[in-house]
């Protein structure tokens, strides 16, 4: 992932993030020379505004969401008014996990033509996704690990796509970038000792099985995403649907049936244990599950936070975690190289 997010900072680099979820609309503006951001803004979407899926629209409520958007980058100086001065500019857009597919496999052989490669990949996804692959955004991530190539790709329909592009557009953003966002957020464990988001720097030909996992589970209602690494590389990446209760907590007995056909097929597959498992989204039922967790896996267990980033925005800590993982893990990871 190291190199994929080097890719994504290619100077000039973006100062404007934008997360559009099926809770809502998260914005920030940020700063590379302190690494902060210099401010943040939230609105929240009706149920039903948007529904993540790669089979059909996600924007069912166009004006609803543009409503949010409106709020939630007018703090930020941005307007969507047909005779502002503003030129167009760069931003990061982060998109619901589930109105992607994500993929991690291996290859013999990769070609060094992209061209080449992308059609080979398009090739081996045919038949794991919903949707006409001819037709779908690809992005992906191939790294050699000894005689086998490591890949990590994302699928999504271009329409799909195309609409949050074109949602934002609407206020003067460029969309530089698409992202989900768990793989946003992955960018916080920089930010944890001894964690990084990159691969780890093994060499040729040494695999990365026997080495431990880290587990982390991101829940934006209504979809819960469990993400595997080991040694740097993403593993597993799965993403269910998980309704809360009449109050809003989360049953932590149903997210451990969710994460739980993650950890099996990691053991039985990679050879290795888990380790540390970080959580973010969870909001009031995070103390009950990372309790749960910590006493069925016996794992560290801690939640993935913003990591003082929005200390000075007078968000609570919840707010951070549940609304801004995704953005801040953008931030983190570029500042921390």
């Amino acid at each position: 992932m190291t190199r994929l997010w080097r890719q994504l900072w290619n100077s000039p680099s973006p100062a404007l993030g934008c997360e559009i979820s099926q809770m809502g609309v998260s914005a920030a503006r940020w700063s590379w020379n302190t690494a902060r951001l210099e401010a943040v803004a939230w609105k929240p979407l009706p149920g039903g505004a948007i529904e993540a899926s790669p089979l059909r629209e996600n924007i069912r409520q166009p004006e609803e969401v543009r409503e949010a958007l409106r709020g939630a980058l007018a703090p930020l100086g941005i307007t969507s008014a047909p005779n502002s001065p503003h030129r167009p500019a760069d931003a990061i857009l982060v998109i619901p996990d589930q109105a992607a597919r994500l993929f991690v496999f291996e290859l013999d052989a990769l070609p060094q033509r992209p061209a080449e490669a992308l059609a080979l990949i398009q090739w081996r996804l045919k038949k794991s996704v919903p949707f006409e692959i001819e037709s779908a955004a690809i992005s992906y991530l191939a790294q050699r690990r000894g005689e086998q190539w490591e890949v990590m790709a994302v699928a999504a329909p271009q329409a799909v796509v195309r609409q949050y592009e074109a949602m934002v557009e609407e206020f003067g953003l460029r969309p530089r970038c698409v992202v989900l966002s768990t793989l946003a957020s992955l960018g916080l464990l920089r930010g944890t000792a001894g964690n990084a988001a990159g691969p780890a720097p093994l060499a040729a030909g040494e695999a990365a099985a026997g080495l431990s996992g880290l587990l982390v589970g991101k829940y934006s209602p209504p979809w819960f995403t469990t993400a595997i690494l080991q040694g740097g590389q993403l593993r597993l990446f799965r993403t269910v649907s998980i309704l809360a209760g009449p109050e809003g907590f989360l049953s932590p007995d149903t997210v451990l049936e969710a994460i739980h056909p993650s950890v099996a097929y990691f053991q039985d597959n990679f050879g290795g244990a888990l380790e540390k498992a970080y959580l973010s989204g969870l909001g009031d039922s995070s103390p009950a599950l990372l309790e749960l967790l910590e006493r069925e896996f016996h794992l560290e267990v801690a939640l993935l936070g913003a990591n003082g980033n929005l200390a000075d925005t007078g968000l609570e800590p919840p707010q951070q975690e549940r609304y801004f993982s995704a953005l801040v893990g953008l931030l983190q990871e570029h500042s921390r190289g």
